[in-house]
């Protein structure tokens, strides 16, 4: 995770993008098993709009908020053992994502791992900072993570900053309010001011 320049606080690792953008991923152990130290890895991608967004309340008090150690995301990932580092190799669930480090056999589970990170998680991720790889893996998926915000959201989140301030307007007319006091479309015409403003 170093070399790749992430972050480490504690168990967890993070990744700023130059647009502020963030990938961040965690480990979190399970004490399931007397005779192994069974834990997930997982990573989130938090795009600067969304976390500003999720956090419109402090910014407007004027409050500096600690940032959170695995924030709210847009998408989120397992990183998947091979089935020798695997706590459950057979299962077919949320399970099989559980790694184990077993007695004797430490250094090929810290090999694998290394290798799953360095070969595929690392570079989804550095993939997913990009905020039109990101919308297209959103609308057309094909990698092993999920969506965890409305699509029509996500694709205004994404493009808020540089989209036509009309196409931002024609996509808010399909956003339907989450419940009472949803102010998102409010604050994203707040946000397409301040950017028509600053130019």
């Amino acid at each position: 995770m170093r070399a790749a320049k992430f972050k480490r606080s504690g168990c967890t690792f993070s990744f700023d993008a130059d647009s502020g953008d963030q990938a961040v991923l965690r480990f979190a152990r399970h004490y399931v098993d007397p005779d192994a130290a069974v834990f997930n890895v997982s990573y989130v991608i938090v795009p600067a709009p969304y976390l500003e967004w999720i956090n419109r309340q402090h910014r407007a008090s004027g409050q500096v908020r600690a940032p959170v150690a695995f924030a709210p995301a847009v998408v989120a990932g397992d990183v998947m053992p091979p089935p020798h580092a695997a706590h459950l190799p057979d299962s077919e669930k949320s399970f099989r994502s559980r790694w184990a480090l077993r007695e004797g056999h430490h250094r090929s589970c810290g090999e694998a791992l290394a290798n799953v990170l360095r070969d595929a998680a690392i570079p989804q991720m550095i993939h997913l900072l990009d905020r039109a790889n990101l919308l297209h893996e959103c609308r057309h998926p094909t990698m092993p993570v999920v969506r965890l915000v409305p699509l029509t959201r996500v694709e205004i989140l994404l493009r808020v900053d540089d989209a036509p301030a009309r196409e931002i307007e024609a996509l808010l007319a399909d956003v339907r309010p989450a419940g009472p006091g949803d102010d998102f479309a409010a604050w994203v015409r707040r946000r397409l001011a301040t950017r028509v403003g600053s130019q």
